[in-house]
């Protein structure tokens, strides 16, 4: 069962009498080819026999009362010198190797944290409590722990150091016991913490950690005098520790009803409004205070933010807190609003339930719909429908991905749960590129029709590739397609459809409100995330060469439009239903047409001498294999792609013979704060300037592409200003939120 090392990296971790959690903490990380190291602290159960069934060493250490003592020596136990330290009450739930070997090479000397997802108990299943962030992975000839409890990763030269986020996140359970585990632990705990406190009297950290622990005992008013002290040292308001402390000071201040003393933290807003946690703190002691317009702005502000570490404090636990001032003041309608935007938090739903029988209209927000999206086994659909579930989810809509299924068992469970989620009803369906979009009912027709639900069918690619879906389309359905030229094209051509729409797909920003690298400092020059997918088993025929040599010579015609262009001039009487028979049959002339294109555009920057990173498939079978300043790498998962163009100063796009539509890519490479150099379509040119917000290229003018990159990176205040305008006009009108938005605003 153990798993062979690949990697330079050492897994450390401590235990003792952790039988029930250390097996699923070290399966969670057998994927990953590390070395494996515990240290038994003195276990009496069969904690060291599940660990040797894993680890590559399982060493003894003789408790001493200091948890950095045991760390340490873990350390010293490790082959490697780069270290990822784990609990054993915590597991693997997403991990890039990659990304932890590229910090390894290009941040030696700074620490990577990581997200910690905190669980609990609720009905029988792990829930998120809270997030935090904890600094996971480091040198160990740089870096060990201080402290006997709590304990802390320190620089071992005493200087401060540089810590930087990882797209690693970890779910933890140790949060999760019950009320004679947490009594105990805490008491624990506090002996050690008050050990800890007369060896460094003046350190806030310290006084933060006992706070803690009174408070896990619920002793708040011991937890308050702690956490008092705390503060009243000169400390840092950026510190993480800090923020904690300052938002478990006020909940204490709040549980001890010492709310006049909690509203002196308006003294400190300007500090500390940085996070949706103390701005929904803010509320609640407003609140407490019978402060209510100022609690609802607080509430108000706190959904503005991306993200929280209390779960909720951004989302469900704000709008409940403006239903229940909205409640108070008899504005049922408002309340019940706010209730539903809290989506399946229970105490909103049974308020929903309690005030529905007595009012009229519910004042149902307008974004706040019950939306069943499909889920697909092709990565960059099943990436946009993430996408969508999570920008109308913060909207206020409930959502149901029905997930990619592969058996008739799994699917019928998944159909079960669709319908049971439509027992409250449904106000639209997502599907992506087709699957789910018929839905056919043993002979009835299509169940959307049968629930008289839309079903918007989002095109990701030409209609021509889904011709037989589009001739049955069910009479509910709405095609929704990413460039104008396919909302024409299924107008003329897919009878059977009765409604379209064009949309184009939307970006994601990576880290929003975190300042961009400038792009002096950034490591890739030029980046290309895509593949190369070239069907060299293709047969040709005459029309596929005519019509290819057509569009070389007129890269702004659409593939129809080359077909068509030759049918008619030899057969001006073919009808439309003919046209599109040979179109489809002809299809894949534009996909190879592109692979062309993409292998030229790569080839003329390489050849010049401009290094580009690529990530995709295929390339490995062209002649630039092998060229130095050609890097190419395996396909990588949208989130690290984003991260390599967060630390790229141009993104290469080539757009799929789209002539009036838009594409992730370049959205995504703006919202990341870099400068995205595509081909152009009528559209990009109605919302975006050339050498402005983005730069141009033409593909009748590749021969001007190495120049046009060259000046660019000979000039990073040219560029930055192209990136920083490229990045407010992407976020202001092009995000999923705004595509999400758009949706909505049909229904």
């Amino acid at each position: 069962m153990k798993t062979k090392i690949t990697h330079p990296i050492s897994v450390c971790i401590i235990a003792k009498n952790e039988e029930a959690n250390i097996e699923k903490c070290l399966s969670s990380l057998k994927p990953y080819g590390f070395e494996i190291i515990v240290v038994d602290t003195g276990s009496t159960d069969r904690t060291k026999q599940i660990a040797a069934q894993y680890a590559d060493k399982v060493v003894d250490f003789a408790w001493c009362d200091d948890f950095s003592a045991a760390r340490n020596f873990s350390l010293r136990e490790a082959s490697n010198n780069w270290i990822f330290m784990l609990d054993c009450d915590e597991w693997i739930k997403e991990m890039d190797v990659e990304e932890l070997n590229y910090f390894r090479k290009h941040h030696p000397d700074s620490v990577g944290a990581v997200s910690r997802e905190n669980l609990v108990s609720q009905d029988g299943q792990y829930v998120l409590n809270n997030t935090d962030n904890t600094e996971r992975f480091f040198n160990k000839k740089l870096y060990h722990y201080t402290g006997i409890i709590h304990e802390q990763l320190a620089p071992i030269r005493g200087k401060d150091f540089p810590c930087l986020m990882l797209h690693t996140v970890i779910e933890h359970t140790g949060y999760d016991m019950t009320a004679e585990q947490r009594i105990a632990k805490g008491r624990r705990n506090l002996s050690l913490l008050h050990k800890q406190l007369a060896q460094e009297p003046d350190n806030p950290y310290v006084y933060y950690q006992l706070g803690k622990g009174y408070e896990i005992i619920q002793d708040y008013e011991s937890a308050c005098e702690y956490y008092g002290k705390g503060l009243y040292f000169d400390v840092d308001p950026s510190l993480a520790y800090v923020q904690a402390m300052v938002i478990s000071y006020g909940n204490a201040l709040l549980l001890t009803g010492q709310t006049e003393t909690a509203l002196g933290y308006e003294q400190i807003y300007d500090e500390f409004a940085v996070t949706a946690d103390f701005v929904y703190l803010m509320g609640r002691i407003y609140m407490a205070n019978g402060m209510y317009p100022q609690a609802v702005e607080q509430f108000h502000k706190a959904t503005a933010y991306d993200t929280c570490k209390f779960n909720g404090a951004n989302s469900f636990l704000a709008n409940y807190h403006i239903a229940l001032i909205c409640e108070k003041a008899g504005d049922i309608d408002n309340a019940l609003a706010y209730y539903r935007k809290c989506g399946g938090y229970p105490p909103a739903v049974k308020s929903i339930a309690r005030l529905s029988g007595n009012v009229a209209s519910s004042g149902f927000g307008a974004y706040a719909k019950r939306i069943v999206l499909f889920g697909s086994d092709i990565f960059i659909l099943q990436y946009i429908a993430e996408q969508y579930d999570r920008a109308l989810r913060d909207m206020g809509c409930e959502t149901f991905i029905f997930p990619f299924t592969d058996t008739q068992e799994t699917f019928t469970a998944n159909a079960e749960k669709l319908f049971l989620f439509y027992e409250k009803g449904i106000d639209a369906v997502l599907t992506f590129n087709n699957r789910g979009f018929i839905m056919p009912m043993q002979g009835k027709g299509s169940l959307w029709d049968i629930w008289n639900v839309p079903c918007f069918n989002l095109l990701m690619d030409h209609p021509m590739y889904y011709y037989d879906t589009l001739d049955i389309s069910p009479a509910h359905g709405v095609v929704v397609c990413a460039d104008r030229n396919h909302v024409d094209y299924v107008k003329r051509f897919c009878p059977a459809v009765r409604r379209y729409l064009f949309l184009p797909t939307g970006g994601e920003e990576l880290q929003p409100k975190k300042p961009k690298k400038p792009i002096a400092e950034r490591t890739i020059d030029v980046l290309l995330i895509g593949s190369y997918k070239y069907h060299a088993d293709y047969n040709y025929d005459k029309m596929d060469e005519t019509v290819m040599d057509d569009l070389i010579c007129h890269p702004y015609k659409t593939l129809e439009q080359a077909v068509e262009d030759q049918i008619k001039s030899a057969r001006p009487k073919t009808t439309d239903a003919e046209l599109k028979q040979i179109i489809q049959a002809h299809r894949f002339a534009e996909t190879n047409l592109c692979a062309m294109y993409r292998l030229e555009i790569v080839r003329a920057l390489v050849e010049s001498g401009i290094t580009v990173s690529v990530y995709g498939n295929g390339w490995e079978k062209t002649h630039l294999y092998g060229n130095p300043h050609f890097v190419c790498h395996a396909p990588i998962s949208f989130r690290n792609a984003l991260l390599l163009m967060e630390d790229s100063k141009i993104v290469l796009n080539q757009m799929a013979w789209f002539k009036d539509g838009g594409s992730e890519r370049i959205f995504n490479a703006m919202l990341q704060g870099a400068v995205c150099l595509t081909d152009d379509s009528i559209y990009l040119k109605e919302n975006f300037t050339d050498e402005k917000d983005l730069v141009f290229y033409s593909l009748a003018e590749l021969e001007k592409l190495p120049e046009t990159v060259s000046g660019l990176l000979r000039d990073s205040n040219r560029m930055q200003r192209i990136a920083d305008n490229g990045y407010a006009a992407a976020s202001a009108n092009h995000t999923w939120a705004h595509r999400a938005e758009e949706l909505l605003k049909l229904l």
